[in-house]
């Protein structure tokens, strides 16, 4: 029992206590944000992470330029030491979250876009490795109130003006537009302003202290519909912001234009917002007091063609359809009874527009007779073009594939330093020059932000609906602060992140090298060890004290599921070996059948005959014992002469033997034979195989 108790505990604590005592070793990685927003001149505070097992580590960030690097700062040992810039601009502090990790808590007094904006790494060297990971400051200011002026508010159709939209844009540099509100009969029917000119390159300039000076011209030709439209200017920026900026907005300016012609056409509104708004063309008169009384006004439109069509008219208060296809689709009122309440109006409902084939050139003609000398009298206006916008709705869900595979794959966990391409394809809406936004928001972000690198769009093809279709395509590098990143892929969008109307998203993380345990120790030597290695990831908050914690739970309750399991097998040898050395017999007459899968009645089984404790042991097999030929009291008699004759001195048999090797109980072989029996034999004889011999079907086995 000792050696069977000594082996085992051996084996427990090879397993358990290698298990508690290993090192576990510490990849070096850094973690950083994405996209610092910092507003100037005001404070900004983030903290960077990095791991490593090495107390004398370096940790550096450094400033990427066109002329090089500058190193910003470097931590050995938790000591800091910043440039002279940054000495005096912001504050450092290190501090330990566990063994391994350290943290870097960065707070800039003022932030200024000289001193701070622009892409860093921040890199760390340890014994085991070194690692890095890009960020970038991003400076950003609100915008004052911008002002609008014009030319002239007074103004003729047909003849150009300019609109100046001036004002600090704050930063970045902005996208400006001009924007207008149209009216009806003098009333405001769209209370949304809407942008009708845009510029992605204003004219303007930097300051000194960083802000956007804008000073932009916008020249406008109006037509007689622009009569009492408001317009004003406001801008956006073409970068995703995880911070809102103020918005900015001018003032309104109202233009009174004047026409030479009597009849006058306009388009309700000049843009139309597809499926969102009707169509609405009017013609109605200029002057017309000039007018006696009217014959008739007619509304004619461009087919995709090109030449203009009747499409209605109206006679007194009659309503005459030309076009009848179009007469499904749209109402008409009108009438010619008098002058001054003339009109013929035309209304496509919004969910029976046609895109493109109603968004073309209408005009307004009329036929009547003038006051005084005039006569007969007819006019045609300008034709009108009737735009309009589609938001796109529809967009994919991002590929992933691998930099330079050329396959798309359903993969979503990749290795540090991974170079993975994305690509979104879906609707950009009506404008052809339109894009597909990327932003990201990594684990613990709470906004999504604009990705830096440049995506890359294919060419513009038309779909339905007056979609306009393209993909987006980024590179993306996949660094250790990517442990979860959700990228997003957005057209329709305004100046901020998620705020587009078709938007996908996809999910990414990091695949971490998978845990290696040695569960089954070698026993052939007591100093074999189990090894394990695991990769350790800290993200931001969280103390990697907690993991070691779950590390050495798990090996506990590992250990001590072993320890019982251990404990069961000494406790079924240590009864086995009790059992063993009471010699306990019990001798039985099997059937001549085995029931457990024994040899059938054309095998004999292996007859082994081992003398206990005393001299060599010697194994008789099917040589030594010819069993083929004999009957069964022959074979029995056979393998007890030559226990006999091997290992114990020649004596007769008693009657009990005799009635013992014929199956039956012998409680007198039950209890150990004392060195005093009757021949005075060191022996003890038990028959039993476990094995059907396929002729007597006894169970034979002998020990000597």
């Amino acid at each position: 029992m000792e050696q069977n108790t000594f082996t085992a505990l051996i084996l427990f604590s090879v397993f358990f206590g290698g298990s508690i005592a290993q090192t576990v070793p510490v990849t070096t990685y850094v973690t950083t944000p994405k996209v610092i927003e910092a507003k100037l001149g005001e404070e900004a505070r983030f903290y960077l992470t990095y791991t490593t097992p090495d107390n004398s580590s370096e940790f550096t960030v450094s400033r990427l330029g066109a002329n090089g690097t500058e190193e910003i700062l470097r931590v050995v040992d938790l000591t800091v030491t910043t440039n002279a810039n940054w000495t005096m601009a912001a504050n450092v502090q290190t501090g330990a979250v566990d063994g391994d990790t350290r943290r870097v808590n960065v707070t800039i007094y003022q932030t200024d876009f000289v001193t701070h904006e622009g892409d860093y790494v921040a890199m760390v060297t340890g014994s085991d490795g070194a690692a890095q990971d890009l960020f970038t400051i991003r400076t950003l200011a609100s915008p004052d109130q911008l002002s609008l002026s014009v030319t002239s508010r007074d103004v003729s159709e047909g003849t150009p003006i300019q609109f100046t939209c001036s004002g600090n844009t704050g930063r970045p540099e902005p996208v400006v537009h001009l924007l207008q509100r149209e009216t009806y009969n003098g009333t405001n029917q769209n209370a949304t302003f809407h942008r009708v000119l845009s510029d992605t390159s204003p004219s303007g300039s930097f300051l000194e202290n960083g802000t956007f000076s804008l000073s932009h011209n916008f020249t406008w030709t109006p037509t007689w519909q622009d009569n009492l439209v408001e317009f004003r200017c406001d801008i956006s920026y073409n970068i995703g912001l995880g911070t809102a900026l103020s918005s900015a907005q001018s003032n309104q300016i109202t233009l009174n234009v004047t026409s030479t012609k009597i009849i006058q056409i306009e388009t309700k509104p000049q843009i139309v917002r597809y499926k969102e708004e009707d169509l609405v063309v009017v013609c109605t008169l200029n002057k017309p007091e000039t007018l006696q009384n009217l014959f008739f006004l007619q509304l004619k439109r461009r087919s995709p063609s090109g030449t203009l069509n009747n499409v209605v008219s109206v006679t007194g208060a009659t309503i005459q359809w030309q076009d009848q296809t179009l007469q499904n689709r749209a109402n008409v009122t009108g009438t010619v009874a008098s002058p001054p309440t003339a009109h013929l109006s035309m209304v496509i409902r919004k969910d029976s527009v046609q895109c493109p084939l109603d968004f073309t050139e209408y005009e307004c003609s009329l036929s009547g007779f003038g006051t005084g000398a005039t006569g007969a009298f007819s006019e045609i206006t300008d034709p009108v073009k009737v735009s309009y916008t589609v938001q796109p709705m529809l967009i994919e869900t991002p590929k992933v594939r691998e930099a330079g595979s050329g396959v798309d794959t359903s993969q979503r966990e990749f290795r540090n330093g991974t170079v993975i391409e994305l690509t979104c394809t879906g609707q950009i809406g009506s404008d052809q020059n339109a894009t597909i936004r990327w932003c990201a928001k990594t684990a613990g972000a709470p906004t999504f932000t604009g990705l830096s690198n440049a995506a890359v769009h294919s060419m513009t093809t038309s779909g339905p609906n007056c979609q306009n279709i393209r993909s987006s395509t980024v590179t993306y590098n996949i660094t250790s602060s990517d442990i979860r990143t959700e990228f997003l892929c957005e057209s329709g969008y305004s100046s901020q992140c998620n705020s587009g109307t078709a938007k996908q998203f996809v999910t990414i993380s990091l695949d971490l090298p998978s845990s290696t345990t040695s569960t089954t120790p070698e026993v052939t030597t007591p100093s074999t060890t189990t090894s394990t290695t695991t990769r350790k990831v800290v993200t931001q908050g969280q103390n990697t004290a907690e993991s070691n914690t779950g590390l050495i739970v798990g090996a506990v309750v590992g250990g001590v599921v072993v320890l019982i399991v251990i404990i069961l097998v000494l406790v079924y040898f240590l009864i086995l070996r009790r059992k063993s050395a009471g010699e306990s017999y019990n001798t039985t007459k099997a059937s001549s059948k085995s029931s457990s899968g024994g040899p059938t009645n054309n095998q004999i089984p292996e007859i082994k005959i081992q003398k206990a404790e005393e001299g060599p042991t010697k194994e008789l097999n099917y040589v030594d014992l010819d069993l083929s030929q004999p009957s069964k009291p022959e074979r029995k008699s056979r393998v007890v002469e030559i226990c006999n004759t091997e290992y114990a001195s020649p004596r007769k048999k008693t009657n009990q033997e005799v009635k013992d090797t014929e199956g039956y109980d012998n409680e007198a072989l039950d209890e150990e034979r004392a060195a005093g029996t009757q021949n005075g034999a060191r022996e003890s004889i038990g028959l039993s195989n476990g094995h059907s011999n396929g002729v007597a079907g006894e169970h034979v086995n002998v020990r000597m």
